[in-house]
């Protein structure tokens, strides 16, 4: 219950397990400027030691106002100081990686790193690696770099951002580099594709439910007869025959332990293949939600996280109407700095989920969970102008001094009346009013869910659907059939609350146009962005999939005897019917697929550009050209196991979490196990079952790598935005490089996989 970071443990990090590989060959890369030529570019100076070693010295704070772009004018840092040695187009591909020590020097709280970039002549499609440092200790660094292009490099580049002083007792930070060298070693880690991680088997890491499918992967090189050992006593407890498998990925051998449901730890081998131990328990994710917990806990703003930041940006403020709020609360939004209020609420539910799913057989962890939701929804009130507006988001960069009336405080916060974020917010309220009855925000929760539901009905029936008017926040691609779907839902939490028969006629109302645009030919069960039915639902990073099933069965239960619920019931089997069709196309994994994409969505532009943000001018033909690449379904139709995407915005954990929630609420309520697993494999694949053979938890299972943490460092329970595609191709991409968004860590992402940990008892 102590309110401190977790302490983190490299142990069974993928950078450990690279670290124990065998060098093959290897290059010391002087550091004295005697062959090649270092040069210090931006703030600080660079120093040569006197043992062979390089030191980079930063200032902590230039004294200057951070400054960005005209349209998100405090995303932004004081500057950079980097090292920069020039390579002369050397030729790089017979090393897989560069090996440094690296020791940071700075007294008092500050997160350290550096970022790495290695520059061709030929340039790479990544950016920069971000290398997380402990303060004050030689940390050895592994920079993998058997992925990217290195057949003439120029220059190698270290560098780090200027975020400001945070916790720092001192004016400047030291980098101390030595032993450079570059390395070959024979097992590089899988970066593309969905066949095996050599010598590895795709399992869940962290373990699996009692009940339910148990299943791992491995490469159809390996045959025969598996075994379950025992950890505790080394006996093997079940064997089974790897069976092959044949699909549209490839060949594969499947180990299916399913029937085994005795509780302990255990290891699986297969030939000379054996894992790590894992976890089969009812309680299996037990120690996982701590974990998220912690990482949700360390991401604060406005509160002291010890070693991490003192009480941060009490000088950022949201004005409106003569009215000011402080912004400095909630969380932040990722590896960044900023915030986002829908985003608060959203996890703060997630949390209220947890907690309500814990509260009987884990009392101390639905406490903490409790007072961590609290602590979002409290944010969220306060956001509040009362009138329907909201102080709404803020893009930053960098820590603020907290005191007002200096130079760097901030009145950019972003505002906005929209009635789809207003449904959300009364719903979410509506929810946990009914959820705490006996807290001290329950009166407060309940006034907000009816005004915010008022707000938005007004709104919506002035304006009619939103015109998001900011790019950045993550409702920007919603589309009328999913706004009906959170208007519905949100009525019927608010009929449940208050009893008023007025709010169950709007929910009712709402469906009726959901339904108008779910697809009942085909492959159907998707839903349309509206009723012209030019474009299906997408999602490519936030994701509120869950919304379709979520307000349908909301509807079924609270109303039953409805003339229209046998409506409702037959669009809740069509759309658990589709999610079961979209499965054998991931098969033998369990990661669920994006869904069906149709041809020449762009002809829908509004929808089509809210959806593709920052999309590049030749955004259509990338489209067909990405299109063609999924799985034909007819002359017009495509399946898609990863997204389309044009731009930054890339990693489907969010989706396959959101997707995963929809089909375990479907199963639950069609008592219906096979749509129950689907929402299990979403966690599987995210803690090991997937062809990396990587947790993408921080601290969760094994091998698991270092996450793009950039403001808050590496933090136990960090989980990324997720795995992208490769370029055009609708296949799997998990760079070695930490870079974002794609690793960049995201408290959405904590939040969706602790609310659909919340469907299974």
């Amino acid at each position: 219950m102590l309110h401190i970071p977790l302490p983190l443990d490299d142990s069974r990090s993928m950078e450990t397990s690279q670290l124990r590989q065998p060098v093959l060959h290897s290059e010391a890369i002087p550091l004295d400027n005697t062959i090649y030529r270092w040069r210090h570019e931006g703030f600080g100076k660079m120093e040569c030691i006197a043992d062979s070693g390089l030191c980079l010295i930063v200032p902590v704070h230039t004294g200057e106002r951070a400054k960005g772009p005209n349209n998100d004018p405090d995303y932004a840092t004081f500057g950079r100081a980097s090292l920069s040695l020039n390579m002369n187009g050397r030729d790089l591909r017979k090393f897989t990686r560069i090996v440094m020590e690296v020791k940071p020097i700075c007294r008092g709280v500050m997160v350290m790193n550096l970022n790495a970039v290695l520059q061709n002549a030929h340039p790479n499609m990544l950016g920069a690696h971000l290398i997380n440092l402990t303060n004050n200790k030689w940390n050895t660094v592994v920079y993998d770099i058997s992925g990217l292009e290195r057949d003439s490099v120029m220059s190698l580049t270290l560098y780090t951002d200027l975020k400001g002083k945070n916790g720092a007792l001192c004016d400047s930070i030291s980098y101390v580099l030595r032993n450079l060298r570059l390395e070959q070693v024979e097992n590089t880690p899988k970066e593309i594709g969905w066949d095996i991680q050599p010598g590895c088997i795709a399992y869940s890491s962290t373990g699996y439910l009692a009940k339910g499918r148990k299943t791992a992967v491995a490469d159809n090189s390996l045959g025969g007869t598996f075994s379950l050992i025992d950890e505790k006593s080394g006996k093997v407890c079940f064997t089974g025959k790897a069976e092959p498998k044949r699909t549209s990925l490839g060949n594969f051998k499947v180990l299916d332990f399913s029937s085994f449901n005795k509780s302990g730890h255990y290891r699986l081998k297969l030939g000379e293949t054996v894992t790590e131990p894992f976890l089969i328990s009812d309680d299996a994710f037990l120690d996982t939600q701590w974990r998220l917990l912690n990482f949700i806990f360390c991401q604060r703003c406005g509160y002291e996280v010890p070693g991490i930041h003192g009480v941060c940006h009490q000088d950022v403020f949201c004005d409106h109407a003569g009215k000011e709020i402080c912004y400095g609360g909630g969380w932040h939004d990722a590896g960044d700095l900023s915030q986002q209020t829908l985003q608060t609420a959203d996890v703060a539910y997630s949390l209220l989920e947890a907690y309500l799913h814990n509260k009987d057989s884990h009392p101390l962890l639905a406490k903490r969970l409790l007072e961590e939701a609290e602590w979002g929804f409290r944010f969220v009130l306060r956001c509040r102008f009362g009138d329907g507006f909201r102080a709404s988001s803020l893009g930053l960069l960098h820590w603020t001094d907290s005191q007002t009336g200096t130079y760097d405080d901030i009145h950019t916060v972003r505002k906005q009346d929209n009635a789809f974020d207003n449904y959300l917010y009364a719903a979410y309220e509506a929810f946990a009013a009914k959820a705490l009855p006996s807290s001290s925000l329950h009166d407060n929760l309940a006034k907000a869910a009816t005004e915010d539901f008022h707000f938005a009905e007004k709104k919506f029936q002035r304006d009619g659907y939103d015109h998001f008017p900011h790019i950045m926040e993550h409702t920007y691609n919603t589309s009328p059939s999913l706004f009906q779907a959170a208007r519905s839902w949100s009525a019927t939490l608010l009929y449940l609350l208050t009893g008023d028969s007025t709010y169950a006629e709007l929910a009712t109302s709402s469906i009726c146009y959901v339904l108008k645009c779910q697809e009942k030919e085909g492959f159907s069960g998707y839903f349309y962005r509206d009723t012209t039915r030019r474009a299906p639902v997408h999602f490519v990073h936030q994701s509120r999939d869950q919304l379709f099933p979520q307000a349908l069965i909301a509807l079924c239960k609270s109303q039953p005897s409805h003339p229209d619920a046998p409506q409702w019931n037959d669009a809740i089997h069509r759309y658990a019917d589709y999610l079961k069709r979209l499965m054998p196309y991931t098969e033998p994994y369990g990661m669920i697929s994006s869904g069906i994409w149709q041809a020449k969505e762009y002809e829908d532009s509004e929808g089509f550009h809210s959806l593709h943000i920052f999309s590049p001018s030749n955004a259509q033909q990338l489209f067909d050209r990405q299109l063609h690449c999924g799985e034909k379904i007819d002359e017009t139709h495509y399946l898609h196991r990863f997204p389309m995407s044009f731009s930054i915005f890339n990693g489907n954990e969010a989706i396959i979490l959101s997707t995963g929630k929809g089909a375990a609420m479907c199963g639950h309520y069609l008592k219906d196990e096979t749509l129950c697993q689907i929402g299990l494999e979403q966690l599987y694949w995210t803690v090991g079952k997937n062809p990396f053979c990587q947790s993408l938890i921080y601290g969760e299972g094994h091998r698991y790598p270092s996450l793009d943490s950039f403001s808050s460092g590496e933090i136990t329970g960090e989980i990324p935005v997720g795995i992208r595609s490769f370029g055009n191709e609708d296949v799997p991409y998990w760079p070695q490089t930490n870079n974002a968004c794609y690793k960049e860590v995201w408290v959405t992402s904590a939040g969706k996989f602790l609310s659909l940990i919340a469907e299974y008892e």
